[in-house]
């Protein structure tokens, strides 16, 4: 069968990923076309590659009619091919109607089959991943999708305390590259007897309703953001006092104005979710546990299974936690998640949608934030042991 004839890494961990993660898949082969994996064909020496733009067209051209045998205009199609491969193929796809990704355009021959690899030695944690955007999908269907920053107020229907959950437009899952992936996930009142609500929470990293101000120093979601734009545009001369102090002077707010609106002009046209969790404010709370272990899951001491694209933001950000997650977070990106929170947000989810009465207490398991800090406790002894 074709799936058999071909032995390289990465066309190995494409078809498992071509197999667990989509409804059907094919073959694209440079001397037979489109394969079906179950067709016999004989070996063969022969690449797109090297070969002219007419020839490729053609090609092209012949992979599409058969594709339009084979599927329909609303079909999303995944594309794990090289550049030569897809050039010609992705309009002819995307005229028709079809939605077209190709999840590993940005990694390298070798960091492709790495990451193809990743998908299988951590498939419980994908499976997990998986469950996560699925009940955020829940959540997201029952708030009637997920909101505009910018478009806020303090008028929406806030819930006094909750976590949040941010999504960047064009930042895309590579697993599941139709879908949009976390970049920050977050939580205000840790402190114990903390009054922030969520609502003020967001409106600091909102910035101004209307002329687009704001603070970074109150903000370190604005903060990180500030400083990656910095970095983006070779301003570190105009902007020197960027994340200097925890207050400024009037003068200084001044000459960071600009960049403050266009902070402001970033986050808004970000989109989020929330989720009501009205526990007591402190560190050991459900919101806490979620929080923790949400940021583990999708980051985790073993990098995120999405990566964030090229072009993302935060890869021009100083901190190795911001470009290793693909987070706009610090804390606990490389934390190992706790499974069981998953059935801490399910039951929230459900309490969201109606279908379930608020919890009379806590819903993380006992004594959570005890362990966590023993388990920390001992990682910080190990490295201390380690030194001479």
């Amino acid at each position: 069968m074709a799936e058999r004839l071909y032995n390289s890494p990465l066309f190995k961990g494409a078809r498992d990923y071509g197999k667990a993660r989509c409804d059907t898949w094919f073959i694209l082969s440079a001397k037979h076309g489109l394969v079906d994996p179950s067709e016999i064909i004989a070996p063969y020496d022969e690449s797109l590659v090297g070969m002219p733009p007419t020839e490729r067209r053609k090609w092209s051209q012949e992979i599409f009619s058969r594709l339009v045998e084979n599927t329909s205009s609303t079909d999303r199609i995944i594309l794990l091919a090289g550049k030569p491969y897809r050039e010609f193929l992705v309009p002819l796809l995307q005229a028709r109607g079809n939605e077209v990704a190709a999840p590993l355009s940005g990694l390298g021959i070798g960091s492709q089959a790495g990451w193809l690899l990743k998908l299988t030695t951590e498939h419980e944690r994908l499976r997990d991943l998986d469950r996560l955007y699925e009940l955020l999908r829940r959540l997201g269907d029952h708030l009637g999708g997920p909101r505009v920053l910018a478009s806020c107020t303090g008028k929406n229907d806030w819930p006094g305390k909750g976590i949040y959950l941010f999504f960047e437009p064009n930042e895309m899952r590579m697993s599941a590259p139709f879908d949009f992936r976390l970049v920050r996930i977050g939580t205000h009142s840790v402190s114990s007897g903390s009054k922030t609500t969520l609502w003020n929470r967001l409106r600091t990293h909102r910035g101004g309703e209307t002329d687009g101000s704001g603070n970074h120093r109150g903000s370190i979601f604005r903060l990180h953001v500030g400083e990656a734009l910095i970095k983006s545009r070779g301003l570190e001369d105009d902007f020197s006092t960027w994340g200097k102090g925890q207050s400024a002077s009037s003068a200084i707010r001044k000459t960071e104005a600009n960049l403050e609106r266009l902070v402001s002009n970033y986050l808004g046209q970000m989109s989020l979710l929330w989720l009501a969790i009205e526990d007591p404010a402190g560190p050991a709370s459900d919101r806490a546990y979620l929080e923790r272990n949400l940021i583990g899951l999708v980051s985790g001491p073993f990098g995120p299974i999405d990566l964030p694209s090229r072009t993302w933001l935060g890869n021009y950000s100083s901190k190795s936690a911001i470009t290793s997650s693909g987070l706009w977070n610090i804390n606990h990106v490389d934390h190992s998640y706790d499974p069981r929170a998953l059935d801490v947000l399910e039951q929230y989810v459900e309490v969201s949608i109606g279908a379930a009465p608020k919890p009379t207490g806590p819903l993380a398991p006992k004594d959570w934030h005890k362990r966590s800090q023993s388990v920390l406790g001992a990682k910080q002894l190990s490295l201390l042991e380690g030194q001479e």
